[in-house]
């Protein structure tokens, strides 16, 4: 076998283990666009109109959701979202990077938290946990600046759901009246992975593969060696 042929099925091997190495589309928002996400608010109007969904911080961008600030639309929340689909008998970490922030803080005079919220979903609007149980992954008041990583390990069910989704939502905080305090919130996020941990699934056609490569190359080696004796 010629050391080009060689070399591009191991390049197609290793772009095969590659591309499973992310289930999460677009997720460093690389491109400042919203390609492979969904947006969700509970306002009316355009969705794409106004400052509930924006990407900042170009070129190296990321997602930022806004609630209860000037040219925001949402009554009480507002989510991102993708579908994702999990492979059985293979094991997943989910990791993320969030920035939050608030106009007003709890130094101010009125301050009513707004909040948010990270979650699987199953379709029915319900939050899960890592574990596929009732909760959520992670969630908070916002109060000012304030940064978070995330990294979990999903549970092996989760691979069985018919729907699953990934879901970053930011919502409104209210008091006894109902009234929010007018001051915007903010949910940056960014660097989101869903990645095998367990690779076997492309490691085994690889090793697979590479045994027989390492046959070919030992026949051919064989001919060559017999056809040198042909010659003598």
């Amino acid at each position: 076998m010629k050391k080009s042929t060689l070399a591009c099925l191991l390049l197609a091997l290793t772009s095969a283990q590659q591309a499973q190495a992310n289930l999460i589309s677009n997720g460093n928002f690389s491109d400042c666009s919203f390609s492979g996400w969904q947006k969700d608010t509970d306002g009316v109007g355009e969705l794409n109109v106004g400052n509930d969904f924006q990407q900042i911080g170009a070129p190296d961008c990321a997602a930022q959701l806004t609630v209860d600030g000037a040219q925001t639309q949402a009554f009480f929340a507002n989510t991102l979202y993708q579908n994702v689909d999990l492979m059985a008998d293979t094991q997943y970490s989910l990791s993320f990077d969030l920035n939050v922030d608030s106009e007003l803080t709890s130094q101010d005079q009125g301050f009513v938290a707004d909040y948010f919220v990270v979650g699987l979903g199953d379709g029915t609007g319900t939050y899960y946990n890592a574990n596929g149980t009732l909760g959520s992954l992670l969630e908070a008041d916002i109060d000012g600046a304030q940064s978070y990583s995330f990294d979990v390990m999903l549970g092996d069910m989760l691979a069985s759901w018919d729907a699953l989704t990934l879901e970053f939502q930011l919502l409104l905080g209210a008091d006894a009246s109902d009234m929010t305090d007018f001051g915007a919130s903010f949910l940056q996020v960014d660097n989101v992975a869903i990645s095998p941990v367990n690779m076997a699934a492309v490691s085994e056609p690889l090793t697979f593969a590479l045994f027989g490569l390492g046959l070919a190359g030992i026949a051919a080696s064989s001919r060559t060696r017999m056809g040198k004796r042909s010659v003598l």
